[in-house]
């Protein structure tokens, strides 16, 4: 609902605005928003030399020939819409009205917001959340590392085409934490995908829930290929690196 409803409006600012991505750091992400009269605006802070800007095209384009004579890694992303910027500013009373019937409750797993980089209570992810989310910047840095301060490890990105598993790395080598990441497989079937990954799980030390997995149906039973492959990743896991394999 929240994600039909919010593309539905960002139609209305299709083609308005740009994105690009940078090698800045937050800080100094903020800076040139900050010197920018409010035509760029930070809208993701993906890692401690990972952002992302948003806002007039001209403006970020005048940026990305400015950083690219400096040397530093910069290029404008195409065929996006603008989201984390003034352009989303026109949006708020009608995003407020299609998701004020949101009703929201208790979250059976804690979840870590990348609105504000903490973790969040279901129940205040009401309308007026998900218009932050839409308009403030994605701080998926500060997530992950308070997550990394939390004594989490692992970490997968089920994805068709896995992109943030870099961010990952860099957030938690900066933050001196360790990790394991996996990610889905590109190009694999679906289910195929989910069995990798889960043995690569166990691979790191987890002990996965292969019942919930597996039978998702009252006597349901392992396929013969299931059982291959759960059988040899339990075979093949090595004993002696469960808590110790450095990070991937």
């Amino acid at each position: 609902m929240i994600a039909c409803r919010r593309s539905a409006l960002l139609r209305r600012i299709s083609g308005r605005g740009a994105l690009a991505t940078t090698e800045l750091s937050p800080a100094q992400a903020h800076a040139v928003a900050d010197a920018s009269a409010g035509r760029i605006s930070v809208a993701g802070e993906n890692s401690p030399r990972s952002t992302v800007l948003a806002g007039d095209a001209a403006s970020l384009a005048r940026l990305v020939d400015d950083l690219t004579r400096r040397d530093v890694y910069c290029r404008v992303i195409t065929g996006t819409v603008a989201s984390h910027s003034h352009y989303v500013d026109d949006l708020r009373a009608d995003l407020d009205l299609a998701l004020r019937s949101l009703a929201p409750g208790p979250t059976r797993i804690v979840m870590y917001s990348t609105v504000t980089g903490e973790p969040v209570p279901g129940t205040s992810l009401a309308s007026q959340y998900w218009m932050r989310n839409l308009r403030e910047p994605v701080r998926f840095a500060a997530a992950v590392e308070r997550l990394g301060d939390t004594g989490h490890e692992v970490f997968v990105e089920v994805s068709a085409h896995p992109v943030l598993l870099s961010p990952v790395r860099q957030t938690l080598a900066h933050a001196g934490r360790p990790a394991h990441l996996l990610a889905s497989g590109r190009r694999q079937a679906e289910r195929r995908s989910v069995l990798a990954s889960l043995g690569m799980l166990y691979g790191c030390g987890r002990e996965p829930r292969w019942a919930a997995f597996a039978l998702s149906e009252p006597g349901a039973t392992l396929t013969p290929y299931q059982a291959a492959v759960l059988g040899a990743v339990r075979l093949t896991r090595p004993a002696s690196q469960l808590e110790t394999s450095p990070a991937l």
